[in-house]
């Protein structure tokens, strides 16, 4: 481990189009301390090309290429290589302020944090999308905790945060989907200086063919909306095993989550085929009213679609 190295781990995997931007954000960093790992996840386009070409001609490149794994155990590969006191992760297809890696270590530095987040914002083709930023502040963990839960200004995201590489040391990347949230948690849990900064250094770039997009249509299945429901009930039986008296609490979180259950049961899902996804039973006290009203239309249009083909989960009050 080389003290104030950052190594910038970036798993790569089928992004021609977009990682030699990405590629051109991390070797313009003004901070001059960093190693940018590249590691191919057996991509089959010609992001490799692209990945060699700015190895050869960076010194602080290291690239890798394996066999396709995962996202998970592509950062887990990486960490297994990395040499930095502290990592950064970025996405591929995204890409980051040039002074990013540079302002995030004068905070660490200056508040002798362990974990330090900036916000980021969505860009799209023809616009961006400034996302909720968190204040500059030190947080108490339990509070720094009880936001990661609103995902919100603090969120679940492994990017967007300069880590200290000892949070990592026995923790990695989960394999499921929504790894993320099964993960950053336990950083969290870990760190003793917790410092955010409202600073949109983060570029999350919107195209089309992820997870989540396809087409321009929100497009899921209802196994993937159901396993990001059950990666945040794991996180918040998790948070209350480890700190009994935060009183943790997903609900947000699940209210998000089951309106794009229905959603997703509303727009692919055949009548007939609806008994096999029983719908979680949202608890709603606590939810501002228009939120409530909200679930209740979003499920009454569920009720008339489906009618008695509709299940609801019966282990939930």
């Amino acid at each position: 481990m080389k003290k104030d190295l950052v190594s910038i781990i970036v798993p790569v995997y089928n992004v021609e189009k977009y990682v030699e931007r990405c590629l051109r954000s991390l070797v313009a960093q003004t901070y001059p301390a960093v190693e940018i790992l590249l590691v191919s996840d057996g991509s089959t386009d010609g992001s490799d090309a692209i990945c060699e070409r700015y190895a050869q001609a960076h010194a602080q490149i290291r690239y890798f290429r394996k066999e396709n794994e995962g996202v998970s155990e592509t950062r887990n590969f990486a960490m297994c290589h990395a040499c930095g006191e502290y990592y950064l992760f970025v996405d591929s297809d995204d890409f980051i302020e040039s002074d990013m890696v540079e302002r995030m270590m004068e905070v660490m530095k200056k508040e002798q944090g362990d974990l330090v987040i900036c916000s980021y914002r969505m860009d799209y083709r023809f616009a961006h999308l400034n996302r909720k930023a968190p204040r500059g502040q030190v947080w108490e963990k339990r509070a720094v905790l009880h936001e990661l839960t609103k995902n919100e200004a603090i969120n679940n995201f492994a990017w967007g945060k300069l880590y200290h590489a000892r949070l990592f040391e026995g923790i990695e990347f989960h394999s499921r989907r929504f790894e993320d949230i099964y993960t950053i948690f336990r950083t969290f849990l870990k760190a003793e200086r917790i410092v955010s900064m409202p600073d949109r250094f983060y570029h999350y770039v919107q195209r089309k063919g992820s997870i989540m997009n396809k087409d321009g249509l929100l497009a899921l299945d209802m196994d993937i909306v159901l396993e990001m429901r059950n990666a945040f009930e794991y996180q918040e039986q998790m948070l209350n095993a480890a700190l009994p008296q935060g009183h943790f609490s997903n609900q947000r979180n699940y209210f998000n989550t089951d309106m794009l259950i229905i959603y997703t049961m509303l727009v692919f899902v055949k009548r007939r085929d609806a008994y096999r996804y029983p719908l979680p039973r949202l608890q709603l006290a606590g939810l501002p009213l228009i939120l409530r009203i909200a679930y209740r239309a979003w499920l009454g249009c569920a009720k008339l679609k489906f009618g008695r083909h509709l299940q609801m989960c019966p282990n939930e009050s």
